[in-house]
């Protein structure tokens, strides 16, 4: 008992560093104590670097933001490529949830084609809708991002004052947009800026990390732009990692593999936070 009152200790800490999560869960009691306790447990874990005293504070930080995978299934078609793919997006569910109280769970979202709308699904939720996705249809990025997460994931719950956990939408594509505008998703990422300003709340909110997969050049030179792009860079992180080679390099040395999968999920949070609302 004594070290899980620690870790309640130190995540409360974390969320008092933090603009955006201070805001979030300066009343959640219940939340910190359940996440703290299974904190505490993975530290005990010898059998990944999840606990490791310089992975563990990124990986509380990650799991305190709800997990919405937004995920481009055309390139379903390229079966040698999909295997990883596939296993990629287990791997995310397996670590995200890994901590979260019970009851909590990912969001799972498809450029391309539509899945139950359910924002806590479980690992096992993620592998029966994976092992039955079918490749097609076109990576309409953010048209798809406005109506299949901003609208019923964040516009609708700020309208009501009921968002209750900031977001991390994981953007993962294998292609540049078709069928809309190119700058669609900069607009879509711009408008919920905006959108939770006007609403009083953090600019921070939500997160967006947008990470290719295959090696499509008009996929690389499209997420280049919005690298580039400083209008929506404080809420953006684009990925230089190609995340299903990187996932295949590391398939089958779990310690590794983990501490990748954590350390770039952290990275949107490398930057100084945006402390305005």
């Amino acid at each position: 008992q004594p070290t899980k009152d620690k870790f309640i200790k130190k995540v409360a800490k974390c969320i008092e560093d933090s603009f955006v999560l201070n805001f979030f869960f300066g009343v959640n009691a219940d939340f910190i104590r359940d996440l703290a306790w299974k904190a505490a447990d993975l530290e005990e874990d010898p059998n990944t670097a999840l606990g490791d005293k310089d992975v563990l504070p990124h990986m509380i930080k990650v799991s305190l933001h709800q997990q919405v995978i937004y995920y481009d299934s055309s390139s379903m078609a390229q079966d040698d490529h999909w295997y990883y793919q596939k296993k990629l997006v287990e791997q995310i569910t397996k670590i995200t949830t890994r901590i979260l109280p019970e009851g909590e769970g990912v969001a799972l979202r498809f450029i391309n084609q539509n899945v139950r709308g359910s924002s806590n699904l479980t690992l096992e939720d993620i592998v029966e809708i994976m092992d039955n996705m079918r490749p097609g249809g076109n990576s309409m990025i953010g048209t798809n991002l406005r109506s299949k997460i901003l609208e019923p994931l964040v516009y609708s719950k700020i309208n009501a004052k009921n968002l209750e956990r900031p977001l991390l939408i994981f953007i993962i594509t294998d292609g540049a947009p078709q069928g809309e505008r190119k700058l669609e998703l900069f607009h879509a990422i711009l408008e919920c800026s905006e959108r939770l300003q006007e609403a009083r709340y953090p600019r921070g909110s939500v997160k967006f990390m947008i990470g290719q997969i295959g090696s499509d050049p008009e996929a690389t030179n499209f997420l280049e732009s919005l690298r580039r792009n400083t209008d929506i860079g404080p809420e953006v992180f684009v990925t230089t990692d190609k995340l299903d080679a990187n996932f295949a390099a590391l398939h089958g040395n779990d310690r590794e593999l983990d501490r990748w999968l954590i350390e770039t999920l952290f990275s949107p949070f490398e930057e100084p936070e945006t402390k305005k609302y």
